[in-house]
């Protein structure tokens, strides 16, 4: 289903540093920066494995990264990339209410919107908008855009390549590992970007690291010294082993990374809970999700151009947007 690289770089290690040494590093970089999320939450199971319930955190694990980097950004006004499903988005949202900031999420249009976007509805601070794409990137190039010509951060998806929110997963690492009194023997995850098990393998460097690619193509230097396999359940589709899973989970992300857990762990294991669906979907008690309207026609940048300093200029941004290869064809 998936194309999985075997190329085992970490992009996220320095130079020809080992992950002990860029975990010092990373860990360093974060310093005393004085975090206001609680403290990431471990259960212990049967058999000596752990599960990290960062389904009860708020943000979920993403928080855990992109605290740091919200937290310090100066811009008033934050640009990110939500897709039908993720966590990030949510995470992104609550930290930026935190931190008094407001956000821009550019969604891709579809006929209907997706529960993971329908709940972002329900943050007052948040401003979501729809374009219809061919792909994520094409989607990614227009966010970048927008947030370069309105003085805003943007923030690349997956929040891949933010030194600080690397920093901040090793961070966490390391508090559960002095919770833990040791390292995981093993990480399971699920995987889109990497950005999570690249740092997790980082954070604990003696882990052996194992992944369920659910989402994209892995490319290289995304994965690391991880074994990673597609997951057999196509995207958005939920994992029915989610019915038996001692937690809430996301059924259609964290969940596929179970079954491989539960029969191939081993002791001292830890399985990484990103979020769940109950998470996710709280928000859509305070939003009329059938009212949203997320369908849009090609060619049509209405909700890319609405902004008051495109009023005066807005042919010209179409002629500067015209000019990059990977937009041409949309404008």
């Amino acid at each position: 289903m998936f194309n999985v690289t075997t190329d085992t770089r970490n992009k996220d290690i320095p130079g020809n540093m080992t992950r002990a040494e860029a975990r010092q590093f990373y860990l360093d970089m974060w310093g005393t920066f004085n975090t206001k999320c609680p403290p990431p939450a471990v259960q212990h199971l049967a058999g000596d494995k752990y599960v990290l319930r960062a389904d009860l955190a708020p943000g979920g694990l993403k928080a855990f990264g992109a605290e740091r980097v919200i937290a310090e950004t100066k811009e008033d006004t934050l640009v990110y990339c939500a897709p039908r499903q993720g966590h990030a988005p949510d995470a992104i949202a609550m930290l930026a209410e935190m931190y008094d900031k407001k956000v821009v999420f550019f969604c891709p249009a579809s006929t209907t919107v997706s529960d993971h976007q329908g709940s972002l509805f329900a943050y007052d601070h948040v401003d979501v908008r729809f374009i219809k794409i061919a792909a994520m990137p094409v989607l990614n190039a227009y966010a970048k855009e927008w947030a370069e010509r309105n003085n805003a951060k943007y923030l690349p998806f997956g929040l891949t390549g933010e030194k600080t929110v690397t920093a901040g997963l090793i961070n966490m690492a390391v508090h559960i590992e002095n919770s833990l009194g040791k390292q995981p023997s093993q990480i399971w995850c699920a995987v889109s970007t990497g950005t999570m098990i690249r740092a997790l393998q980082i954070g604990w460097p003696n882990a052996e690291a194992h992944g369920i690619a659910v989402a994209r193509n892995i490319h290289p230097g995304e994965i690391g010294e991880a074994k990673v396999i597609s997951a057999t359940v196509p995207f958005l589709k939920a994992d029915p082993i989610a019915e038996t899973m001692p937690f809430p989970t996301t059924s259609a992300y964290d969940a596929k990374a179970w079954k491989g857990f539960i029969e191939q762990g081993k002791k001292d294991a830890i399985f990484i809970n990103v979020g769940s669906d109950q998470h996710i979907n709280r928000n859509l008690d305070n939003v009329n999700i059938n009212e949203i309207n997320s369908k849009r026609e090609w060619k049509d940048m209405g909700d890319f151009l609405k902004n008051r300093a495109y009023d005066k200029d807005i042919e010209v941004i179409k002629l500067d947007l015209k000019k990059k290869a990977s937009l041409e064809e949309f404008l």
